[in-house]
């Protein structure tokens, strides 16, 4: 049967107003090409920070934890020597009683980092084992959960320190927030039914990313290369190629399509409105999870590096950071020095417990 073909000029407006709706017009097309570009300017942004990142660690792990490791050293020294001098005479009872709580004090911190010799001597000159102190801790932490919570949380359990308290707090929600999740899926999958209109689009993006993919694996296939270098590049561009495909990641498969050296993009003027639509939303979507990913990059680079909370992160910063720590450090080192030189003797000791008095009252 042949094809009827408008003859009347209303046949001809109607077919022509269908082709319109089903065409996508030029501001569409510039605003899902405008998201491309931000997309790529975000992924770029992205793997330039982890790069940054990365390398700023190797020079904080070459630097903090070596000054630090010597500051440890020191104070622990102090521990040991001041042990040492009780045994020894001439130290009145209120001497003896600072002595006793700066060695509690200062050796508390090593013990709980697992340092038996420290837990030890604290144990020796307090008057309360490490042992008994955790276990209050852990009490209070307990009763304090359990009132601001409003919760029975571990009424039947005695735990024995702060950290097993926490652990059993945060494996607690955690198992609340999954019993939550679960339920609000449930009810989700039992409310929302998907209607025709948001198969369709889930269809088009689906299209539209296998048609990509298949011209991607056409094009990348390593066998038809004979050079072996040529080859072990087109299976790595293969392999992203297929990462990409599985993570739904249209920015990715666009960026990989100008590495394989393919025909720049002419997506937007092969679709019709409604699939151009459902992939500008899966941008969109691409783009919430970049800002997500550089923001959980930067929280995480705070905390691992002890960063100001409000400070920016860039390579001028970072290292501005590390060198205002370091001078920090260095001088802390040399304090520590002096004071443990100091306190060998009788006059020195006795002036630097004075010191002490601000922060240990007798």
């Amino acid at each position: 049967m042949k094809n009827k073909t408008p003859t009347s000029t209303s046949e001809i407006h109607a077919l022509s107003a269908v082709e319109q709706d089903e065409a996508p017009d030029s501001l569409e097309q510039a605003e899902f090409e405008l998201l491309i570009e931000q997309g790529k300017t975000l992924a770029a942004k992205l793997e330039a920070l982890k790069v940054l990142i990365d390398q700023h660690r190797r020079l904080y792990n070459s630097t903090v934890p070596v000054l630090q490791k010597k500051q440890d050293s020191l104070r622990r020294a102090m521990v040991l020597w001041l042990d040492q001098r009780l045994k020894g005479e001439g130290l009145t009872a209120r001497h003896e009683r600072q002595i006793k709580r700066l060695i509690c004090h200062i050796a508390m911190e090593f013990a709980l980092a697992g340092d038996r010799v420290m837990r030890a001597l604290h144990d020796v000159h307090s008057e309360e084992s490490l042992a008994d102190i955790e276990r209050a801790q852990a009490a209070e932490a307990q009763a304090y959960l359990k009132e601001a919570m409003g919760e029975e949380f571990g009424e039947d359990q005695v735990f024995e320190n702060l950290d097993d308290v926490l652990h059993a707090k945060f494996d607690f929600m955690r198992k609340e927030a999954e019993a939550r999740a679960r339920n609000r899926e449930a009810r989700r999958a039992k409310k929302k039914k998907m209607s025709l209109a948001d198969m369709q689009a889930a269809d088009d993006v689906e299209s539209a990313l296998r048609s990509l993919y298949r011209k991607l694996a056409s094009a990348l296939h390593p066998d038809r290369e004979s050079d072996e270098e040529a080859r072990s590049y087109k299976t790595k561009l293969m392999s992203e190629a297929n990462t990409a495909y599985e993570r739904r990641d249209l920015l990715a498969l666009l960026e990989l399509q100008t590495k394989a050296q393919l025909p720049e993009a002419t997506l937007t003027s092969a679709l019709a409105r409604k699939k151009l639509a459902a992939l500008t939303d899966l941008m969109r979507e691409r783009l919430t999870a970049l800002h997500r990913e550089i923001r959980d990059i930067e929280l995480q680079a705070t905390a691992e590096f002890v960063l100001p909370a409000s400070m920016t992160i860039h390579e001028a910063s970072l290292k501005h950071h590390l060198n205002s720590r370091k001078r920090e450090m260095l001088l802390e080192l040399r304090r520590l020095n002096e004071e443990l030189t100091s306190v060998k003797t009788d006059a020195g000791l006795k002036r630097w417990l004075k010191e002490q008095t601000s922060d240990l009252k007798d």
